[in-house]
């Protein structure tokens, strides 16, 4: 479930952290680094998920506390537990890849009290958790839309909560987006959705196959990218973009069940977000004029990409 798109910035990411760091970096490691940025990916989540069921635990803490006051009320005595057994987190619990990931990261150890007392503050009077508490009942689609509700406070609402997480977790922001498309795929099946296979054996071997031809073949796409340079200064344009350009010339010539826009329209993309503001058109009249060129000598093939098993 890893996208191609997080793929690429993973390599493009690999080689520029290599480039910044020594001249010929050992390739073999470059591979282990990019397996590493993976499992992150893997970890990111996890901590997600493990901060919404560590906040959902927190109503247990807050309804006894209310209850131990010297003189409680009738409104401290009756404090809705209800979301400590939501049934989807219920489910979590007892998924073993789930439990396996946050014991391997330490991810148990992440989160202060204090940080998840806040949390809770945070959501414990907004009209979403009130409605949900009020309804004694428990229908699927409730349960999963306060989780939603809690996701969105606590991972993109609340600033702590972000700046830790980007601390923790480089990739807290490159990842965010496809992040957040896991969580309907994780609430639709809490009790057996994978953690430690989100990128599949395919999607692997692309990851690992591009970041390889990025350097098997440096020197011949060079070659084919520097005459189109002519109105630019090859050592003063953009390093990200040389490594983009790199890329998408690699996945031109030797990926050949990627669709040709597919590769230039992703790279372009990527530059614009990573990149200088003139960078998208930049890669994007490279790419082309590359593009071009190869077609016209007929170095182009492609074919129909089949999965494999």
């Amino acid at each position: 479930m890893i996208s191609r798109r997080n793929i690429r910035i993973k390599v493009f990411q690999t080689i520029f952290e290599a480039g910044m760091q020594e001249d010929s970096p050992d390739v073999k490691k470059l591979h282990s680094s990019l397996d590493h940025k993976f499992e992150q990916s893997h970890a990111l989540f996890a901590s997600c998920c493990h901060l919404n069921y560590l906040v959902a635990e927190y109503v247990l803490i807050y309804a006894q506390q209310k209850a131990s006051k010297h003189l409680p009320t009738s409104a401290d005595l009756s404090i809705s537990t209800k979301l400590s057994g939501n049934l989807v987190l219920q489910k979590l619990k007892c998924n073993s890849s789930f439990n396996k990931i946050v014991k391997d990261h330490h991810i148990h150890l992440l989160f202060e009290n204090e940080w998840i007392r806040q949390l809770f503050s945070q959501i414990i009077d907004t009209p979403e958790y009130v409605r949900y508490t009020a309804d004694p009942n428990r229908k699927m689609e409730d349960e999963i839309e306060i989780l939603n509700h809690i996701s969105r406070i606590a991972l993109l609402e609340n600033e702590d909560s972000c700046q830790f997480m980007a601390d923790k977790y480089i990739n807290r922001y490159s990842d965010a987006e496809m992040i957040y498309q896991w969580f309907p795929l994780l609430w639709s099946r809490p009790e057996n959705f994978s953690f430690t296979k989100l990128l599949s054996a395919d999607k692997s071997e692309f990851a690992h196959e591009l970041l390889s031809a990025y350097y098997d073949k440096k020197e011949y796409v060079f070659s084919l990218i520097e005459p189109n340079l002519m109105n630019w200064d090859a050592d003063r344009v953009a390093v990200i973009d040389l490594i983009l350009l790199h890329l998408g010339v690699c996945e031109m010539l030797y990926f050949e069940s990627i669709p040709l826009k597919v590769s230039i329209n992703e790279y372009i993309d990527i530059a614009k977000s990573y990149s200088t503001p003139q960078s998208g058109q930049f890669v994007n009249g490279l790419l082309d004029n590359v593009r071009k060129q190869l077609a016209d000598q007929n170095k182009l093939t492609k074919t129909d990409y089949v999965k494999k098993k």
